[in-house]
């Protein structure tokens, strides 16, 4: 969040303009990228990551559809944050809306669950999935950090994501940076090495005696530009 953002944040108070936002939402619920605006959230215009985001989930928008969300922002805030699950909650009107964050999170809104955890225990991310799943949607805006995405890829994809269910991975340009585990392309472990191999499970059932070890069920992969879309078979 940008200092003048943070600065009127403080002096006008969090849940004042949570109720604002609420009022203005429902007459853009149609349009992420409003939404987006509305909630404040990076996924707009920063990223412009809606535009992506409503090219896949336009067909779910009706349907109650079960999606997790890593990583809810506002940082160690407990009161501030959820910007993408509000943003998620007014476009899936049926939907019910999970959020995983590391810190401490108050948000207690319809349709909006909040969980406390570490995106890199796979333990509890298999848990959770178990309660609350299988889910139609997993987003991972969580650490960035490239072994923390493989965790809860690996964690996740397989068994806790519905067949014809999507899986992003944001800010993937974080796949070249040494202070979150990435390096120069074709670094290993990174998120985009994840991504690459993926393309590699789409196709190999069709040639199962020259592939090594078991293709996971990926039916397709759509990558742009820090954000990958990743479709269970």
């Amino acid at each position: 969040m940008s200092s003048m953002r943070s600065k009127v944040r403080h002096r006008i108070g969090d849940q004042r303009i949570i109720r604002v936002q609420r009022m203005l939402a429902p007459t853009v619920r149609r349009s992420l990228g409003a939404l987006a605006r509305v909630y404040l959230s990076d996924k707009g215009g920063f990223h412009a990551y809606t535009e992506f985001y409503q090219r896949h989930f336009a067909p779910l928008r009706q349907r109650p559809i079960r999606l997790l969300e890593i990583g809810i922002g506002g940082y160690d805030s407990p009161t501030w944050g959820g910007a993408s699950l509000r943003m998620w909650r007014d476009y899936f009107r049926h939907g019910e809306i999970h959020g995983l964050d590391i810190e401490e999170k108050r948000i207690t809104e319809p349709r909006i669950h909040v969980h406390r955890g570490d995106q890199s225990d796979q333990a509890y991310l298999r848990e959770l999935a178990r309660r609350h799943g299988p889910f139609d949607v997993i987003i991972d805006d969580g650490s960035h950090v490239n072994a923390h995405i493989r965790a809860s890829f690996e964690a996740l994809f397989v068994n806790h994501l519905r067949p014809g269910g999507y899986y992003v991975v944001e800010d993937m340009s974080t796949a070249y940076l040494a202070e979150y585990g990435g390096g120069p392309p074709g670094h290993p472990g990174s998120s985009v090495e994840l991504i690459q191999s993926l393309l590699h499970d789409v196709n190999r059932y069709h040639w199962p005696t020259a592939s090594a070890g078991v293709a996971r069920p990926v039916r397709a992969v759509h990558t742009y530009e820090k954000i990958a879309f990743v479709q269970h078979a």
